[in-house]
């Protein structure tokens, strides 16, 4: 293999390998695991690192650009630091249809968990 080639195979490598760690690092899926016997909320991706105990957590809608979402985070700290627990949502059917569906089967079960009172549950 000539010196030329070598250096374009090495920079296609470089190039690769960068978008493999940046893939790593930032878009690796986000858990959220609720500890019920800890009554702790952990975030887990590449490491599990503790975020908050149950009695800290609030949760509010988050409304960004045209769309909004459901977050959770500290109470009094919400605004400052918060994550994030859903989809994007927006007013269109198909997106209410897939929030009801969001609320009836994920949020309103995690806030019971909690012990968060649920006004508005169907």
């Amino acid at each position: 293999m000539s010196r030329d080639n070598f250096l374009i195979a090495l920079i296609v490598w470089g190039l690769y390998m960068t978008y493999f760690i940046f893939d790593l690092i930032f878009r690796i899926p986000v858990k959220y695991i609720f500890y019920k016997s800890e009554k702790s909320i952990y975030r887990k991706n590449i490491f599990r690192r503790k975020i908050m105990d149950f009695d800290e957590m609030t949760y509010f809608v988050k409304d960004e650009g045209g769309g909004y979402c459901y977050a959770i985070g500290k109470k009094k700290k919400q605004f400052i630091k918060n994550y994030r627990v859903s989809n994007y949502f927006s007013n269109s059917k198909s997106s209410q249809k897939t929030e009801d569906e969001y609320l009836e089967n994920i949020l309103f079960p995690i806030l019971k968990l909690v012990g968060i009172a649920v006004e508005n549950e169907k």
